[in-house]
């Protein structure tokens, strides 16, 4: 009988322990699956974003490339989903494809790494350069303290840190040329650049709303030592609004010495050495949207504009209003009443892309906008245009 009854006690304790056993197997294995839940969402959060193929190249009739960029509704057409991303994103080699922004003098470096920071955050695949004056670099004493150039290396230090930008110290276009002056450098100098194979080029400042477009542009565009957005719907002239370059060193030497021949600025310069329509991307190419918008657009908007649609269909604005010294000036509310758009929906549209600005600044470089004192001939224009509406 006590043997009956000690083997009753094991069967209990056995059983006892099996439950246990299967009650902390069931729970590691639901620690397991949760944790391998988070480590899927947290690869995919850090995984760069493959780019769509660029459309089937096909006519297309617009009225004119204004008309298409300005359009106020309307998303992106469909892209051939005839390749595969994944196999494309295999093939491509991303260290040899970027985005660069180049900055000659202190108040445009918060603005450009405003713009690699977007395309960080956007989980751009390429690479992302930034190009500055090599004399930055040189070590000044303590009785040389400069709040400007203290505040740009901050920012150097910042890009690189933070968003993984690639610095790309640069030298005068004109050898032995004053290296203090912004006037100096050159966006020629984008060429220099003979490490990557193609690099797309923003004229800023501005807002990136998405990257998706210009991705694909960079991966699937043929090589060219020059592909620019149009100035005007003609198509006769380039602008620097957005280039598509392949770097070479015979074409940094040509634009050296065509520099050094003739001191002009830069888009001068370009359309010297860049004939047209041969170097404007292609229409079809650009057939996504507004792949680049200026602000001041948005003042000419009649009735019907939508401005979500409008953030949905595009991919960059470039914010320039031809009266505002820049979005990196902290301009007088009255100031922007009198010049923002009229429209309701462009109004908000444009009022946003500012705010936008205004807060992305704070946020990726610390700081709040400049001040801006208008000047008296300024001052004298805004006294007129009022007097006139009156």
């Amino acid at each position: 009988m006590a043997k009956l009854l000690l083997s009753s006690g094991q069967v209990s304790i056995i059983f006892s322990a099996a439950i246990i056993f299967l009650f902390t197997f069931a729970l590691f294995l639901s620690g397991y699956v949760l944790q391998q839940r988070y480590v899927h969402s947290l690869q995919a959060a850090i995984k760069p974003r493959l780019p769509k193929p660029l459309p089937v190249p096909k006519p297309i009739e617009p009225p004119t490339l204004d008309v298409k960029w300005a359009r106020p509704m309307g998303g992106r057409p469909k892209v051939d989903e005839s390749v595969d991303q994944m196999i494309a994103g295999e093939t491509l080699d991303w260290s040899r494809l970027g985005y660069v922004q180049v900055v000659k003098e202190h108040v445009e470096v918060c603005s450009a790494l405003m713009l690699l920071s977007d395309l960080h955050e956007k989980k751009s695949p390429a690479k992302k350069i930034l190009m500055f004056p090599r004399v930055w670099l040189r070590n000044v004493d303590d009785e040389e303290y400069d709040a400007q150039m203290s505040t740009t290396r901050r920012l150097l230090r910042t890009a690189v840190r933070r968003y993984g930008v690639t610095l790309a110290p640069m030298e005068t276009i004109v050898d032995g040329a004053d290296d203090s002056l912004p006037s100096s450098y050159s966006l020629a100098s984008l060429y220099s650049l003979t490490n990557y194979e193609r690099l797309v080029y923003l004229q800023g400042p501005g807002v990136l709303l998405d990257a998706s477009a210009l991705d694909s542009l960079l991966a699937f565009s043929t090589s060219e030592a020059m592909a620019a957005f149009p100035a005007t719907a003609e198509r006769r002239e380039l602008s620097t609004s957005l280039l598509l370059i392949h770097p070479s060193r015979e074409s940094f030497q040509q634009l050296k010495e065509t520099r050094m021949a003739t001191p002009v600025a830069d888009l001068a310069l370009f359309r010297q050495t860049f004939a047209a329509p041969e170097s404007l991307i292609s229409e079809w190419s650009l057939s996504m949207g507004n792949v680049v918008y200026e602000s001041q657009k948005l003042r000419g908007t009649m009735d019907g504009f939508n401005a979500s649609e409008f953030r949905a269909a595009t991919t960059y604005v470039r914010l320039s209003d031809p009266e505002l010294p820049g979005p990196e000036y902290d301009v007088p509310y009255t100031d922007r009443m009198r010049l923002r758009p009229k429209e309701g929906q462009a109004r908000e549209a444009w009022e946003r892309l500012y705010e936008q600005f205004r807060q992305r600044r704070m946020e990726v470089c610390g700081l709040d906008l400049e001040p801006w004192v208008r000047s008296a001939v300024g001052i004298a224009g805004a006294a007129d245009e009022a007097a006139g509406e009156l």
